[in-house]
């Protein structure tokens, strides 16, 4: 994810706060892998709960 970000950074030539935003359909563990390196997680029911 780190190398992505780098790479995406490198290409678009921009110093702007890149948010690496996770989009699942029920969501995630949160483990040493997710913690550190995902800002926001985003899951079906967020996309299609009305409210």
């Amino acid at each position: 994810m780190q190398q992505k970000v780098a790479v995406f950074t490198e290409q678009a030539q921009t110093r702007k706060t890149i948010f690496p935003t996770l989009i699942t359909t029920f969501g995630v563990k949160k483990n040493e892998h997710f913690t550190g390196r995902v800002q926001a997680e985003v899951t079906l029911s967020d996309l299609f709960t009305w409210g």
